[in-house]
């Protein structure tokens, strides 16, 4: 994996974004509420 992605739940609604780098998470991943308001905010580094 590699590049900007985005994670939905069965039902369609958005659930987290960000990127890989050569298959490892970083940078801000950013997770959703099931209404699609950003909940939580993990940084990976770089």
């Amino acid at each position: 994996m590699h590049g900007s992605w985005k994670f939905f739940r069965k039902d369609g609604s958005l659930m987290r974004t960000g990127k890989f780098s050569l298959g490892k998470q970083v940078g801000i991943w950013t997770t959703y509420d099931r209404s699609g308001h950003p909940h939580k905010e993990t940084d990976f580094g770089s």
